[in-house]
């Protein structure tokens, strides 16, 4: 029979031989760093050049002429001719207005003027009478004067008479309405069945070519900025695009709360690519100064935002940049970078900050 103490021991040394044979985990294996091949770049260096100094502002671009134009009549629309966006001619016929009721009131008016016309001879008889009969001695003064103050009232009805009569006419002229200047059509207010009356807005007509172009100055620069001056205007909506302008009106005084200058100039807008209500960025060229050059082929533009890719070593570094004017083929850029560093010309797809490349 065995004993329970020296069962136990033997158990007890039995579990510790089996947990001693037993081998050790191993750790998990380390994950293999992934690596993409290089990126093939072509580079070019970075130079330092005599490059324009620009002034950089903001505006807004403004049509060089607007219509609101109205009826100037009342009557119901019987007819339009104009929709939004559509160029017109000065004289051209935008909207047409019954004529029927401003027509009687001309022929009306008409006949009351020629009434009054037949009493014109009449009145001036009189008062060749009244002078004459003055003049004998044969009628007092109070009567001279009634009778001159008769005939003088004759003419001056029929002159009011006639001018009645022109003014209907008039009226009745206007129930075609035109356009007041060559332009495109912004907004038409009216449908035909509408009642109009005179002061109702027809329509709204804008001249965009040449386009104004509104510029804030700030207090410091004023003196930098004179009619004649040329200078470049940049809008969102065609990065990378310049449009020549020129400074034509510079304001008188600056505004109490902004203390700001407001300039204005004109671009040429054949295409009509601007747009009024646009916001612009204005570069206005005040002298010389040496900056960093890259090739124009090395910026990359997304809308509004420029990015340059500049080698270090196998690799490239991101930077979004500013940019100013271009001089045969190279352009300047307002970062500090070295003279004699590589940045990446025509930045293929997909390279991004830390990408790495080989030369090409």
């Amino acid at each position: 029979m065995h004993h329970p103490r020296l069962a136990l021991a033997l158990a007890l040394a039995l579990t510790a031989a089996l947990t001693g044979c037993k081998k050790p985990e191993a750790p998990p294996a380390a994950p293999k760093p992934s690596s993409l091949p290089p990126v093939k770049v072509e580079t070019a260096p970075v130079t330092h050049e005599k490059m324009p100094r620009l002034l950089t502002l903001t505006g807004s671009v403004l049509p060089d002429r607007q219509s609101e134009v109205a009826a100037n009549v009342s009557g119901r629309v019987t007819a339009t001719y104009v929709e939004r966006g559509m160029p017109v001619k000065a004289g051209q016929v935008m909207a047409v207005v019954d004529s029927k009721a401003a027509g009687f009131q001309a022929t009306a008016a008409q006949a009351q003027s020629q009434a009054a016309q037949t009493q014109v001879n009449l009145a001036r008889q009189e008062c060749e009478r009244a002078d004459t009969l003055f003049g004998q001695g044969a009628i007092p003064r109070a009567e001279y004067d009634r009778l001159k103050t008769q005939c003088t009232a004759q003419l001056y009805q029929a002159s009011a008479a006639q001018a009645n009569a022109d003014l209907a006419g008039k009226l009745a002229g206007d129930t075609i309405i035109r356009a007041p200047i060559d332009g495109l059509v912004g907004e038409r207010y009216v449908n035909v069945g509408e009642y109009v009356q005179p002061a109702t807005r027809v329509a709204s007509v804008y001249s965009v070519n040449p386009a104004r172009i509104s510029i804030s100055v700030p207090e410091p620069a004023v003196g930098r900025v004179q009619v004649g001056q040329a200078l470049d205007v940049e809008v969102s909506s065609w990065p990378g695009r310049a449009f020549p302008a020129t400074v034509r009106f510079v304001g008188p005084a600056l505004r109490a709360q902004t203390r700001d200058l407001i300039v204005e100039a004109v671009a040429k807008n054949d295409d009509l690519s601007l747009k009024p209500g646009m916001f612009a960025t204005v570069r206005l060229v005040v002298g010389e100064e040496e900056l960093p050059t890259v090739p124009v082929d090395a910026i990359k533009t997304d809308g509004t935002v420029r990015r340059l890719f500049v080698a270090q070593g196998g690799s490239v570094v991101e930077l979004v940049v500013k940019t100013g004017l271009t001089r045969e083929g190279r352009i300047a850029v307002f970062e500090p970078l070295s003279a004699g560093a590589r940045v990446v010309v025509r930045p293929p797809p997909g390279l991004s900050d830390g990408s790495a490349i080989a030369v090409q």
